[in-house]
């Protein structure tokens, strides 16, 4: 094994610790590399679900108009529609029905960007967020955003095949909502006592946080557009998605997992010298 192999292999190690959420014993600018390459394609999840997301929260608005115009049988105030359906039960029976499609169906759809799941979760689970967001500091703009960065980590979490549920996805869901809200409150220095009355579920889920960004992040996202999108699909999928060498060989149809994971390394050393360069 060489140095430059030997650093890597260090680097990795750190990576993986930093992804369990646990601190890094090394400082080596190829760790914040790797670090980078995670959130890059961390991004691109999430405009990739942004569109969907959209739709989604028009339905959800759509929604809220015609309860309320029911309910109330005059003129729509989208304000007041806004705060009562934010506010209000999901419809009986709603998650007995999912509950028999199993946890797994609701997976797929969010995986494969089906709609109708995006609506559903934005529909009796959205509302949730929006009572845990608004009662405690926040509005429903930052609602939303919270929403689509849990969508993102429950997405990621899948990918790595670091799932392994003990309660429904909407609980899963919400407690990545609570943890995210939680952290903005720290980091803004406000009260963090939640005012909530759902159940949630904390332990083992551990969230890198989305302000923990190398310094070298801008760089590394440059050199991984530049090498194109072959580079990015072998990144993307050993990094973000966590797939083993085999499956990606015969994803991207390289030769044997040998042959990929040497195509690895001489990406990440592309992307290191070019980082290097603009760094110094």
């Amino acid at each position: 094994m060489n140095f430059e192999d030997e650093q890597w292999n260090i680097a990795e190690q750190q990576f993986i610790l930093w992804l369990d959420g646990k601190k890094n014993g090394e400082n080596l600018t190829i760790i914040d590399i790797l670090k980078s390459t995670y959130l890059v394609f961390r991004k691109k999840q999430r405009v990739r679900l942004e569109t969907i997301c959209k739709k989604s929260f028009d339905y959800f608005q759509k929604k809220a108009k015609e309860e309320e115009e029911r309910r109330l049988a005059k003129p729509f105030d989208f304000k007041v529609a806004n705060i009562n359906f934010a506010l209000r039960e999901p419809e009986p029976g709603y998650w007995e029905r999912l509950t028999k499609e199993k946890n797994e169906v609701i997976i797929n759809g969010i995986l494969s960007g089906k709609q109708q799941i995006f609506n559903d979760l934005y529909e009796n689970e959205f509302p949730k967020v929006v009572r845990l967001i608004t009662k405690n500091s926040g509005n429903i703009d930052s609602a939303k955003d919270v929403f689509q960065d849990a969508l993102v980590i429950l997405i990621e979490k899948v990918n790595r095949m670091e799932l392994n549920l003990t309660c429904p996805i909407k609980t899963y869901l919400y407690s990545i909502c609570r943890i995210l809200w939680l952290e903005q409150l720290r980091k803004d220095k406000k009260t963090i006592s939640l005012n909530d009355s759902y159940d949630h579920y904390e332990t083992d889920i551990v969230i890198v946080r989305h302000d923990d960004v190398p310094d070298i992040y801008d760089n590394v996202n440059d050199a991984i557009e530049k090498l194109g999108n072959h580079c990015q699909q072998l990144l993307d999928c050993y990094y973000y998605k966590k797939m083993s060498w085999d499956e990606i060989a015969k994803t991207l149809g390289y030769k044997n997992a040998a042959s990929a994971k040497n195509q690895k390394h001489k990406y990440l050393e592309k992307i290191r010298s070019t980082v290097s360069y603009e760094v110094e």
